[in-house]
């Protein structure tokens, strides 16, 4: 081996070495957080005193014996008063556009109801924005309920309706075709490709005159039942699934956002009517209680009960690094196990600002005690980002006698900084229409390019330079000493203009005899080219005036 290949092989091992070094250096700078209550939503969780003045969090409600997301009310009619003094729904939510009835207390209750008899009699309920009747979005779970008792047969007897003729019939109706419940959901169920579907349930049994009904249907979100009950009697069940199965694919309720419609009871309807009642259950709480439910879901749990492991889950809120591509290196939580509870955890991250409702990023299910997170790839990146989220779900024993126990929730995590910006900057020589510049190579570990600033303002660029012949201008350009130079001219100033895609700059020509500012930047490898990219700060700014020189040689 002669010298010169043994000079190159020593310059090799330390260019390896001096990276490595960069990397470690990188990475062991890590920084701890941890979390504190603030912004935290509790679902079935509450906090706790630990011993040592510190708190943690365990499951509020551990069995099933009370429900922990109940149904909210939205519509409700009592009839406990005369119809002039019904103005609003008995909720509070809607007005009362027009009301006409003859007050009773033929209710089995001795309370008040509503005798429909007369042409004109009815109740007009006034729909309004933010309420279940006009949402376009996801309606959840959902019941709508009465109390009937029939005088007379009509083929056309509404119970409640709610229909809109914006592109067609769509919402509900429930009604008394003669001595048969009928209930028809026109265009409210849509499949995946947002294409709506009519569902009718119409396998009641007959009712007679003269007796009091208490008539339901119930949508259950998760798993797609809908169940037409009468007097608590289940006489018809269909599963609102795009191919008939339970928990698969099933259809999502909700109303055209271009109708808001009144809602009629009483129309066509004689005899007496009490308790109108439409109650829901928020489509973000059923996600947040059913997580399991809608991924595990194993046909043998089908009963009566919840189809659901009841859970505790905290939520964090949103959180932010200082920068983009942070690395989380660890993230870990103490815990209390009693026999027979556990705890799992996931976390996401992203670059891309989201909201702690949004369904984007992906979750990632995370044991305690991980490692290096942002090893995880994902396509060509990792799993790095600036914003994230992390959710703890407490698993209660089967029994519901134990609940286990978190606390001290934490991560460790690393900045993938921006280098620093380039040094030696200098004018190196002017010509006809052309300036070169040069400064000294960035030796950190993951240098991927470098982009020039110029224009006609000091600290005001309207051009960057970021390519030359087509490819970034990089250490790949750097001669023996260690500098970079780059001879800027028209058809390179052209070259750019063209690949700018934002159109944002005017890429001024050069010219002779006009002075120029220039400042050059660095920028990693870190998803380049978007605003993710980490990229030094400028440079220290050189000015230059392209001249062709003497005519006189």
């Amino acid at each position: 081996m002669n010298k010169a290949q043994v000079k190159k092989y020593f310059i090799a091992i330390s260019i390896i070495l001096l990276s490595a070094l960069c990397i470690a250096l990188t990475y062991d700078t890590t920084y701890q957080v941890i979390f504190t209550s603030d912004g935290i939503d509790l679902f079935n969780a509450k906090k706790i005193k630990l011993q040592g003045n510190q708190s943690g969090f365990t499951i509020a409600k551990i069995n099933y014996k009370e429900a922990v997301n109940p149904l909210v009310t939205d519509l409700l009619i009592t009839f406990d008063k005369d119809f002039p003094y019904m103005v609003k729904d008995d909720s509070g939510h809607y007005a009362i556009r027009y009301a006409q009835y003859t007050y009773s207390k033929e209710d089995i209750e001795s309370e008040g109801c509503a005798y429909f008899f007369h042409k004109d009699h009815r109740v007009e309920i006034q729909t309004a924005k933010n309420n279940w009747l006009t949402n376009c979005a996801d309606l959840g779970s959902f019941t709508i309920e009465a109390k009937l008792k029939l005088n007379k047969y009509s083929p056309q007897a509404v119970v409640l309706s709610r229909v809109g003729y914006s592109g067609g019939k769509q919402g509900f109706e429930i009604l008394c075709v003669n001595d048969k419940l009928a209930i028809r959901f026109y265009k409210m169920f849509y499949k995946k490709d947002n294409v709506p579907v009519d569902v009718f349930c119409h396998r009641s049994p007959s009712l007679a005159l003269n007796t009091w009904y208490h008539i339901a249907v119930s949508f259950d979100r998760i798993s797609g039942k809908l169940e037409t009950m009468v007097n608590g009697d289940v006489v018809e069940t269909i599963f609102c699934t795009e191919g008939g199965e339970p928990f698969v694919d099933v259809l999502v309720p909700k109303f055209m956002c271009q109708d808001i419609p009144v809602a009629l009871v009483g129309t066509h309807f004689y005899g007496y009517l009490d308790k109108i009642r439409i109650a829901q259950r928020y489509i973000m709480d059923l996600e947040k209680e059913t997580e399991i439910a809608k991924t595990q879901f194993k046909a043998i749990t089908y009963n009566n009960r919840d189809t659901i492991n009841r859970e505790g889950i905290i939520t964090s809120p949103v959180y932010t690094f200082p920068d983009y591509g942070t690395m989380v290196t660890l993230f870990n939580w103490d815990e209390q196990l009693p026999p027979s509870t556990y705890i799992w955890m996931e976390f996401r991250i992203s670059d891309a600002f989201f909201k702690a409702s949004d369904e984007t990023p992906r979750w990632y299910r995370i044991t305690n005690n991980q490692k290096n997170i942002y090893l995880h790839k994902i396509g060509d990146d990792y799993l790095r980002g600036k914003y994230y989220q992390w959710r703890a779900h407490l698993i209660a024993s089967p029994d519901g006698a134990l609940a286990p126990v978190i606390s001290n929730i934490k991560l460790h995590y690393a900045l993938d900084s921006a280098p620093q910006p380039p040094v030696f900057v200098a004018v190196d020589s002017v010509g006809d229409n052309m300036i070169t510049l040069k400064w000294k190579k960035n030796v950190e570990y993951d240098i991927l390019g470098y982009t020039i600033y110029y224009g006609v303002k000091s600290k005001q660029y309207d051009g960057i330079i970021k390519t030359l012949n087509g490819k970034r201008i990089s250490n790949e350009l750097s001669d023996t000493s260690g500098y970079i130079k780059i001879t800027i001219t028209n058809d390179v100033v052209e070259e750019n203009r063209v690949n700018d895609t934002k159109g944002f700059l005017t890429f001024p020509l050069l010219k002779n005899n006009v002075l120029y500012f220039f400042a050059v930047t660095a920028y990693d490898s870190y998803k380049p080219d978007t605003i993710f990219n980490h990229e030094s700060k400028h440079s220290k700014e050189v000015s230059a005036r392209p001249d062709p020189g003497s005519d006189i040689k």
